[in-house]
């Protein structure tokens, strides 16, 4: 029999008293997370100052998102190992999840750089600009262009999730400076991708040349040939390799022939 100077909560007031809604505690009721102190004759539940503590337990690791099994099983006999396996397990989860989000915004984030560089190009001409060094990474292997495309595009697509990044606006490819001056290339050697983490190496900085091709990959080669043509012309020297960038490519087009690539590489004036 409950003592007459205890006060009592009906569902409404213990709700605002623990702040959360109504509903939650009417929830937890019905699944035996936490029962209401008793019910009046009437049928209306009543709460006790004396559970505040333990609601608030229960709702501290709901509001780390531990799911309601875990704390079924986990409150029908509290213990220090226990809590701590659940916290570490829980903590793992969130680790996870922050790794997942800072995924989406480099994602999102180099959609914008990206979005927002078509909107300034030409391609009638090209462009030399001085810019930062970036940290890059470059796939492991050697690209074999005498697979079948199906097989060139899942190299493409593990590289990318090795790296835990989204591919189709992050990525591109890379001709070694030596092997494209002596013209002895089969076509690009190592992915690559512009992205900061502890084993990424640098891309210097520096004067850098670049064209936007727009079209069927099949015809790429003629707009290198013109690219380098320009430079010389215009007393510039290659001293870098030659990278390929695939600017959102079916992101912005279903069709290929609509595909824009920015090729660019470092650069010198002729001594």
């Amino acid at each position: 029999m409950m003592k007459k100077e205890e006060k009592i909560f009906s569902t409404g007031e213990f709700a605002k008293l623990v702040e959360v809604n109504k509903d939650t505690l009417l929830y937890y009721d019905k699944i035996n997370l936490f029962k209401p102190a008793g019910i009046h004759a009437n049928g209306y539940r009543y709460y006790t100052f004396k559970q505040f503590d333990q609601f608030m337990a229960i709702h501290s690791l709901r509001d780390v998102e531990v799911p309601i099994k875990e704390l079924k099983s986990y409150f029908t006999s509290p213990n220090v190992d226990d809590l701590q396996n659940l916290a570490e397990y829980q903590k793992q989860k969130v680790a996870d999840e922050i790794k997942k989000l800072k995924d989406i915004q480099f994602f999102l984030q180099r959609v914008l750089e990206l979005t927002e560089e078509l909107k300034q190009i030409s391609f009638d001409e090209i462009r030399i600009e001085k810019l930062p060094e970036r940290p890059i990474i470059y796939s492991k292997e050697k690209l074999d262009w005498s697979l079948p495309i199906e097989e060139l595009y899942q190299h493409s697509t593990q590289f990318l999730k090795e790296l835990g990044v989204k591919g189709i606006a992050s990525y591109g490819g890379v001709v070694y400076e030596k092997d494209y001056l002596l013209q002895e290339q089969e076509g690009l050697h190592r992915l690559f991708c512009y992205i900061d983490l502890p084993e990424a190496e640098i891309q210097p900085g520096g004067l850098y040349a670049t064209i936007y091709y727009q079209g069927l990959f099949d015809f790429i080669e003629e707009s290198y040939k013109q690219f380098v043509d320009h430079l010389a012309a215009h007393n510039l020297e290659i001293i870098g390799d030659l990278y390929e960038e695939y600017i959102l490519h079916s992101l912005l087009s279903l069709k290929e022939e609509d595909y824009i690539t920015k090729i660019s590489v470092r650069v010198q004036f002729k001594k």
